[in-house]
């Protein structure tokens, strides 16, 4: 997978889920219902 905020490459979509939570503060990016506070939904 590749991160779409900074393009890295990760193995897994754990590592990704990781990654996007420490680097990007995202929580569960396209997993389940957006987040209301992010993206303007």
């Amino acid at each position: 997978m590749k991160c779409s905020v900074c393009g890295q490459e990760l193995e897994n979509e754990i590592r990704f889920l990781n990654h996007m939570m420490e680097k990007h503060g995202f929580r569960n990016p396209n997993i389940g219902t957006p987040d209301r506070n992010s993206r303007g939904y």
